[in-house]
């Protein structure tokens, strides 16, 4: 049974921090950073999550999920639910599944790109202080550390750097990355924030 006093995102410090530096630099007249955030760590996930839902009622992937006990106290009353987490999906062909992520990690350079070109109009416009200097800096540092880590992958996915699994129970090819001396779901890389 997993217990949940406060909402997701305060169980992870790194997303406080993150979150507090968006609204920071929101302060200096750089939202785009925050505008980031919002697109890749709530609307991104939750469109490619519904085109997978709809791949899959078009039979041509089986989704995986990964139910839990949760016990949940809202306004100091106890409440038990399950909860499904997708998980790696499983595609019926390696050539469709190659295709749903090279879409999306295309999909995920665009956005971080226009997110960039808003940064850059916000920093033309904004009144220069050493802070808000810094502020445009630090900015521009996070922003271009995801763009790299997404051509990262899509070099390594050009590479063939990626492994293709079969899973005999589900009928289908999943996706692995190796990174860090780890490996990593496909879907969790194209999910994440860098």
């Amino acid at each position: 049974m997993n217990y949940q006093t406060t909402a997701f995102p305060l169980y992870s410090p790194r997303y406080i921090l993150l979150g507090v530096f968006y609204l920071a630099l929101a302060f200096f007249g750089l939202p785009a950073p925050f505008l980031y955030g919002l697109l890749m760590g709530l609307v991104f996930p939750v469109l490619v999550s519904m085109r997978l839902h709809t791949l899959s009622q078009r039979g041509q992937v089986t989704l995986l999920s990964e139910i839990s006990n949760w016990k949940v106290y809202i306004q100091g009353i106890p409440l038990e639910e399950q909860r499904a987490s997708l998980k790696n999906p499983c595609f019926h062909t390696s050539e469709r599944l190659q295709q749903f992520y090279w879409r999306g990690f295309i999909a995920r350079l665009i956005l971080q790109l226009m997110t960039l070109g808003l940064l850059i109009q916000q920093t033309r416009e904004i009144e220069w202080t050493i802070y808000a200097g810094i502020a445009a800096v630090a900015a521009f540092i996070l922003l271009l550390l995801s763009i790299y880590h997404t051509l990262a992958t899509i070099r390594d996915m050009r590479a063939g750097a990626w492994a293709l699994q079969r899973v005999e129970a589900a009928n289908g090819y999943q996706a692995f990355f190796q990174q860090k001396m780890r490996v990593r779901t496909a879907l969790d890389v194209l999910f994440s924030l860098h």
